[in-house]
């Protein structure tokens, strides 16, 4: 060393490599050590800049361990590790991958490790049937906070029985009072062919009722939208449930929105006495962790996924392995 850089060299590290067989020392000389870039300025050594990368990596992997063992008390592989920082990013929190994914099962590729994760935060999910027809018409009736796809996903439904089942389908518009929302409805059902009856309170729904052709085999209405947490809205919804009498009451539920508010509309859900879930807005969410965490506390079932605008061809039934495949879905680094 003294040889390559002068009497006054100095070494910065040394490191045993190959178990023993091999030491790496790494050091600078007087003039090195001495000139603007040691002092902070601009250098042009590439050694020194690789070998400043390399440490600050080895760094971040200490750091990294450090924090996993605080967090799991075991330091989980590469691989476990790639997931969490997936799942994270995804709205995962520690507490929910503590109990439902524990990072103590080894699974030898990446494929299998990411099949475990998936059947593991999905297995508490709830997940409902379509209702069928019978003899009688099937009335649907979904509720949701504005902005969730709620006319939307409605429409989706009362098409995909038309189409899919070849029934006879009516539309009742009671959301008249906003701007637009009758227009839309009228525009809708001229191109679907679909009959349109508006109603302008829930005591003109019975006789809207009664005027239904008897070949009509589901019927769905559009009820006002609203603030879900006031309880002028509730009480609107529930004089409209009372007055239609539906034999599958659903709500939507937005992937996009945040777990404290996914949580009060489950709960308020819950209490409304919605029967199953539509999940709206999939190609839209960065992840699928506040959803999956808040039905873990309220568990309602979860009947159908609206993935994208079209309609209908972006709704379909939910399975626990659709859902599961949209977790991780992130490039793997």
């Amino acid at each position: 060393m003294r040889h390559e850089l002068g009497d006054n060299a100095v070494i910065l590290s040394t490191r045993t490599l190959e178990e023993g067989r091999l030491v790496e020392v790494f050091a600078v000389s007087e003039q090195e050590l001495s000139s603007p870039a040691a002092s902070g300025g601009a250098t042009h050594d590439p050694l020194l800049l690789l070998h400043l990368q390399h440490e600050l990596e080895l760094l971040r992997q200490q750091v990294t361990t450090l924090e996993y063992l605080l967090r799991y008390t075991t330091a989980p592989t590469p691989a476990w590790q790639q997931l969490y920082r997936i799942l994270h990013a995804e709205g995962f929190c520690d507490d929910f991958l503590l109990r439902r994914l524990p990072p103590t099962s080894s699974a030898p590729t990446w494929k299998e490790l990411l099949a475990h994760a998936r059947a593991q935060l999905t297995e508490h999910l709830r997940i409902g049937h379509p209702p069928e027809l019978s003899d009688t018409p099937l009335r649907l009736l979904v509720l949701g906070a504005p902005g969730a796809g709620k006319t939307s996903t409605l429409l989706k439904l009362l098409l995909l029985y038309k189409l899919s089942h070849d029934a006879t389908v009516h539309l009742i518009a009671a959301d008249i009072h906003r701007l637009g929302a009758l227009e839309h409805l009228q525009l809708f059902a001229s191109l679907a062919d679909i009959p349109l009856t508006e109603v302008y309170s829930p005591q003109e729904v019975r006789y809207a009722l009664s005027q239904l052709p008897s070949s009509t085999r589901v019927v769905a209405m559009d009820v006002p939208g609203g603030n879900p947490f006031r309880s002028e809205t509730q009480r609107l919804w529930q004089h409209y449930c009372e007055s239609f009498a539906p034999t599958a009451l659903y709500a939507v539920l937005s992937s996009t929105d945040s777990l404290p508010v996914l949580c009060r509309l489950l709960q308020l859900w819950h209490e409304l006495g919605v029967q199953g879930l539509i999940v709206t807005k999939l190609d839209q969410t960065m992840g699928l962790g506040p959803l999956l965490q808040a039905l873990e506390q309220h568990p309602l079932p979860v009947v159908y996924l609206s993935t994208g605008p079209a309609i209908p061809d972006d709704l379909e039934p939910a399975t626990r392995e659709n859902i599961a495949s949209r977790i991780a879905t992130a490039e793997a680094a």
